[in-house]
């Protein structure tokens, strides 16, 4: 079956974009459907706004790739996306998993066994792709909820660049070197994904 093609939510470029990376790595077969996570994140109180052509067929299938999703027309959406084991995105799979892994090897800490077991077998990851010039409080919530709702229902592990690898309880497992660029490690900008918590924006780091 052919993949879903990406969609994005057309806008001008106000300012330089300065991308941000989250991830949660999956041990499930497939994703859930995009539809799914939209009535997940409007029964947590957000109005995704997603881009013109996603129709009710694609938010029920399975097979999608990536798609914008907003949670304020003001600002820039996150941009979501699923990188299958074994897809045409499998470059882009391996790339991103054996990179952290040679770090997570490299780096034996206490409990780092179960990040690099749960990295190694995992079948998919989804990134979302934040823009760290732009995003406010909101959006740093509406992105925690989504890595809440991928960490839930697909046996996932949390990762947030310049941070670490979580635990289902919001505590970080291992950590990771701040990002190139950044004088200090931030920080969480993911809530404890049990008890969600507010998000901290780069300001407040």
């Amino acid at each position: 079956m052919a993949e879903i093609p990406v969609f994005t939510i057309r806008g001008e470029q106000q300012k330089e974009p300065k991308q941000f990376f989250t991830r949660v790595f999956c041990l499930r077969k497939e994703p859930p459907p995009l539809g799914l996570l939209l009535e997940f994140l409007k029964a947590k109180g957000a109005a995704p706004v997603l881009p013109e052509g996603v129709n009710e067929k694609l938010l029920n299938s399975w097979n999608w790739v990536g798609v914008e999703i907003g949670y304020q027309r003001d600002r820039k959406p996150i941009f979501l996306t699923c990188c299958r084991k074994g897809s045409a995105q499998d470059e882009i799979f391996k790339q991103d998993t054996e990179g952290l892994l040679a770090f997570v090897d490299a780096h034996r800490e206490l409990d780092s066994w179960r990040v690099s077991d749960h990295v190694r077998a995992c079948r998919f990851f989804i990134a979302s792709i934040l823009d760290k010039n732009d995003i406010n409080d909101e959006g740093y919530d509406f992105n925690g909820w989504i890595l809440q709702f991928f960490e839930e229902n697909c046996d996932g592990m949390v990762q947030i660049d310049g941070q670490g690898f979580y635990s289902p309880e919001g505590n970080i497992i291992l950590e990771l070197p701040a990002i190139d660029g950044e004088d200090e490690k931030e920080e969480p900008i993911t809530p404890n994904l049990l008890s969600p918590a507010p998000l901290k924006k780069d300001s407040q780091a």
